[in-house]
């Protein structure tokens, strides 16, 4: 599970898993639900895959990065 805000980037997925902050906007994990989404594109979902399948997305096979998000792997499994 990878719970955080994510926007679709012309088909990269952004992530932020506690904050995304903005000149004009701020959005915290800890009031995640006092939004009305999209904000600026982001919305809150509680796993990548959610996001993946909410904006269409592949899920990406790689390695698990120290943040929750993917290294991609361009070896031999």
């Amino acid at each position: 599970m990878n719970p955080g805000f994510y926007k679709n980037d012309d088909g990269i997925l952004l992530y932020g898993p506690n904050f995304v902050l903005n000149k004009d906007y701020e959005l915290r994990k800890e009031t995640k639900d006092e939004h009305t989404y999209p904000v600026d594109g982001w919305y809150w979902f509680d796993t990548e895959e959610e996001a993946r399948a909410y904006f269409e997305l592949p899920i990406e096979v790689g390695i698990p990065h120290l943040h929750g998000m993917r290294i991609p792997f361009h070896g031999l499994i």
